[in-house]
């Protein structure tokens, strides 16, 4: 069966968009009808930033509309994508062909990042106006619904809609149109919008290129700050003078509203531009790499020079990252390679609170597998030559408990008996007047 008349997407479109307005076309009112003509299934989220099911789209689309180019050309992955080793980009553009529950959000950090996500849809008076004037219908932009993007370069900051995100009707799309994108007047953006529009859009349009690892990203902020001069002695990085740096360039308050305020003190080890200029553990979103740059670079830098950078730096494969690798190749189920991204993050008692549907749904049909996983990436973690327990320091606690309870107990004793000595005296005495 082919969906007829299924719209081609405009340049920079986001595929949600592209599949409300396939409804819009054949006046289907119902979301189930939508979801049942569309892909064939009733279970499918309409999600904004990451849709899955691409194959499925790619279908009702001509030849050269591939899921690849689907991914990159009319989904945010593009964002995420450079700063998230290969393996784990491979991993969720597959996740993105077929179907997923959130794994990709999980595994591209989007989840648990610090940095969220607009609380509406967002739209630009100015950009709706064109695309009625050319198009003769509206349709949602990808950079509108970027987070740390405030306003259009070309006509000022972005309104919101009053549709929320997350949908509250999780499986409807709703297609942009006059009753929620209405033409207002705009106020002139501030400049910092216009450095984040530049690197942004840069991004969106970069085309599919395997990612740097971990490894090339360390050694790449190490070197910026050895080229900039911010290190005291020969190997420690001066975060002081970074974080001044940043402050200097950034507005406060913007950095207070996109939870990228370095904190007051000094000392505090959790600061995620201290983070950065060590060694990478985890990957950070794409507006703390802009933030970093802007701030230790000149005005002309571009995010493109930056990656290639970052792609020619020396790199290796531990023998950890191999055996990750090698699991991740096998024939696993969705659910099964959502875990093994969670894991590479961080440990299982962890990846257990982040996604408790998740572990459920592996307890409950692969249960044997998911502690054997969870059972060898602990021990991975676990230096053997290093006793857990320190059994001379629990013996010296359960001795002073035992004598504790032993003065105690003969305390206790000791006032029983005098009490019994005193019973026979006041039962032979008369009660007063």
């Amino acid at each position: 069966m082919a969906v007829l008349n299924f719209p081609i997407p405009y340049t920079e479109e986001l595929m949600y968009s592209t599949v409300a307005r396939a409804g819009v076309r054949q006046g289907l009112t119902s979301p189930k009808q939508l979801l049942d003509e569309v892909f064939e299934s009733r279970s499918i989220i309409a999600t904004i930033d990451l849709p899955n099911h691409l194959a499925t789209l790619s279908r009702w689309l001509p030849e050269e509309y591939t899921p690849d180019k689907l991914i990159y050309s009319h989904t945010l992955f593009p964002l995420y994508a450079p700063f998230v080793p290969e393996a784990r980009r491979l991993q969720c553009m597959n996740w993105l062909y077929q179907g997923t529950q959130g794994a990709a959000h999980l595994a591209l950090g989007i989840a648990a990042s610090r940095i969220k996500s607009p609380r509406f849809i967002r739209y630009c008076p100015g950009c709706i106006s064109a695309q009625r004037e050319q198009y003769g219908e509206y349709f949602w932009l990808r950079e509108w619904q970027v987070a740390g993007m405030a306003s259009c370069s070309e006509h000022g900051v972005l309104m919101d809609t009053r549709i929320a995100r997350p949908l509250i009707e999780r499986h409807r799309f709703i297609a942009a149109a006059p009753e929620h994108c209405l033409v207002t007047k705009q106020q002139k953006g501030m400049g910092v919008s216009d450095w984040i529009s530049t690197q942004v859009r840069r991004l969106l349009v970069r085309p599919a290129q395997a990612s740097p690892s971990f490894e090339q990203w360390t050694e790449h902020y190490r070197s910026l700050a050895y080229r900039q001069g911010f290190y005291r002695g020969k190997a420690q990085v001066d975060h002081s003078v970074i974080k001044n740096k940043v402050l200097k360039v950034w507005p406060a308050a913007w950095l207070i509203r996109n939870r990228l305020m370095p904190p007051s003190s000094d000392i505090d080890d959790t600061d995620w531009l201290k983070v950065i200029f060590r060694k990478h553990r985890k990957s950070f979103n794409y507006l703390q790499h802009i933030v970093v740059h802007q701030a230790l670079l000149d005005s002309h830098w571009q995010i493109d020079d930056v990656l290639y950078e970052v792609s020619r730096k020396p790199t290796r494969k531990t023998p950890q990252q191999v055996k990750v690798v090698m699991q991740k190749s096998n024939s696993q189920t969705p659910d099964q390679e959502a875990w093994f991204a969670l894991l590479s993050s961080c440990p299982p008692k962890q990846a257990r609170k982040t996604s408790p549907a998740l572990y459920a749904r592996l307890y409950r049909n692969h249960r044997d597998w998911l502690l054997d996983v969870n059972h060898r990436h602990a021990q991975d973690k676990t230096n053997p030559n290093v006793p857990r327990i320190d059994w001379d320091k629990r013996d010296r606690e359960y001795l002073q408990a035992l004598r504790q309870q032993a003065m105690f107990s003969e305390g206790k004793s000791t006032r029983t008996q005098a009490l019994k000595n005193l019973l026979p005296q006041a039962a032979g005495q008369s009660l007063p007047p």
